[in-house]
């Protein structure tokens, strides 16, 4: 595939220098892209200090940044006026483009659409959030309404990153086809786990910790159960946000001696944890993908989880489904594994996880572009 087709990725979601883990999935993609486009990525970012636009430039290789520094405005049609201020002088410095992409509709899904009418190539819009959810009502404000019937219309390709996100979007999106492209793992830097060999069984999670969605607190409950029953454990808890709340909570509950909290940590970082972990613990009320449950199956460990994102069918091979809210059956299969840590196959979990691989997922990617720019 030529290099010279121009891909430009918008996004609600992007890394800053604030806040360097937003969308960070976003910024993996434009990577995995750029083994064969070339990609510019136009990022708005709201700063409070300052007074006037600047746009700042970065290029690596195949990736051109864009970021269009503004101030953040007082009121919410200063912050309109700011934001689509920027963005048109951000627009200035891109030429040429072949495909669109955006990444997550709100709230800047009119970025998506304004791009499309300037340069009149097909649009991809490809969602990752989960205000799709039913628990939400799905209660979008007028504008909302408006920007995703927009996308409705203007968008060649409509993109869910899981099976359970389709489904959920499909209630907005009416008859309009939506397709399925999942999030990608490095599959080199997410090697085979090698042969664990822990005195104590050893448990991870990684996640934000948000209360709303991962349910954290339910973790602490089970592994607290765990301990009551006079199993041996230890839990690593990585997390990229604050996770002193929690911590107070596994005080309370009398099983912070057997938690260890760390993050925030890049990427790469996380690999050890993984191959040190006899099986990955996700408990959340929603994922609309969950790519730790997809890093944890690349580097063979087993999981168990909640049926959510990509686990949002029961799939004995990769490790245990348990119900949401269920504290007493999250701890049964803790001790589960904890009694007999072995009882997986790491390779067959590693070869169900290639479906998430950087060269499947690319592949994937290929053969929808070739279908609008040659």
């Amino acid at each position: 595939m030529s290099k010279k087709t121009h891909i430009l990725i918008l996004s609600s979601w992007y890394p800053t220098p604030n806040k360097p883990f937003l969308g960070n999935f976003v910024q993996r993609q434009a990577e995995l892209l750029a083994k064969n486009y070339q990609v510019t990525i136009l990022n708005t970012v709201a700063v409070k200090e300052m007074k006037n636009i600047a746009i700042q430039e970065n290029k690596s290789g195949n990736i051109h940044l864009l970021s269009a520094l503004h101030p953040k405005g007082r009121s919410i049609l200063s912050k309109r006026r700011e934001q689509i201020s920027a963005f048109n002088k951000g627009i200035r410095h891109i030429k040429n483009v072949d495909l669109i992409i955006g990444h997550v509709a709100l709230p800047k899904a009119w970025q998506f659409i304004e791009a499309k009418k300037k340069y009149k190539c097909p649009l991809f819009y490809i969602e990752h959030g989960s205000f799709f959810r039913k628990e939400t009502g799905l209660t979008f404000t007028f504008i909302e309404k408006y920007l995703l019937k927009q996308l409705n219309k203007k968008a060649s390709e409509i993109i869910a990153v899981s099976d359970i996100l389709k489904k959920d979007m499909e209630k907005v999106f009416g008859e309009s086809e939506i397709k399925v492209i999942a999030n990608h793992v490095d599959q080199k830097l997410f090697s085979l786990s090698p042969e664990r060999k822990n005195d104590i069984p050893e448990f991870l999670h990684i996640s934000t910790l948000d209360e709303k969605t991962k349910n954290p607190k339910g973790i602490i409950r089970a592994f607290s159960l765990l301990k009551k029953e006079g199993v041996s454990f230890h839990l690593t808890i990585v997390s990229d946000e604050n996770s002193q709340s929690i911590q107070d909570y596994a005080l309370s509950e009398e099983v912070n001696d057997k938690i260890t909290f760390i993050g925030p940590l890049q990427w790469e970082e996380t690999v050890p944890f993984y191959h040190n972990a006899d099986a990955f613990v996700l408990f959340s009320n929603y994922e609309s993908f969950s790519i730790v449950l997809a890093e944890s199956w690349m580097t063979g460990t087993p999981s168990i989880s909640t049926p959510v994102g990509i686990a949002s069918t029961e799939n004995l091979q990769v490790g245990i489904t348990v119900e949401k809210n269920n504290d007493q059956m999250l701890m049964e299969s803790l001790r589960k594994i904890a009694l007999s840590p072995t009882s997986y196959d790491s390779k067959a979990i590693r070869e169900f996880a290639k479906k998430y691989s950087s060269e499947f997922i690319l592949n994937e990617w290929e053969q929808l572009i070739t279908k609008y720019v040659d």
